[in-house]
């Protein structure tokens, strides 16, 4: 009885792990209104938010508009595979790409942010990076 039940618990162990690496991993884009590293201020006189018609693509997904006011997460990316991150202008033409892997980082929940001087900033998702909001 014993034996069964030592059996039992370890194939819940093993399958609880391996539904944690199917789940994959994610980068968190950080908000326009929350970047600390656009050197320019967030809300325009106006009260519209300074983002320069600014997207961002991953790997062959469809360009996304840069998020303006709440950090937008991107989940579902093969931790084993590498990615690239594109950074498109208001006319769609690349700015500035970058190719990651998650083996790289000690995490597999990414932040990204963006600014023209420092170009694409790739980091772990920590309390060290306030600015990416994603749950």
């Amino acid at each position: 009885m014993k034996t069964e039940l030592i059996v039992i618990a370890l194939v819940l162990l093993i399958s609880h792990f391996a539904c944690a690496q199917q789940s994959g991993g994610s980068v968190c884009i950080a908000a326009r209104v929350d970047d600390p590293f656009w050197k320019e201020p967030a809300t325009l006189p106006n009260g519209e938010i300074n983002s320069h018609g600014l997207k961002f693509k991953i790997d062959k997904r469809s360009a996304t508009e840069w998020p303006q006011q709440k950090s937008l997460k991107i989940e579902g990316l093969d931790t084993t595979e590498r990615h690239l991150v594109v950074v498109l202008d208001s006319g769609s033409k690349p700015i500035q790409s970058v190719w990651f892997k998650f083996s790289v980082y000690k995490s597999i929940e990414l932040c990204m942010a963006y600014d023209g001087y420092q170009g694409i900033s790739l980091q772990e998702t920590t309390r060290r990076t306030p600015w990416c909001k994603c749950k």
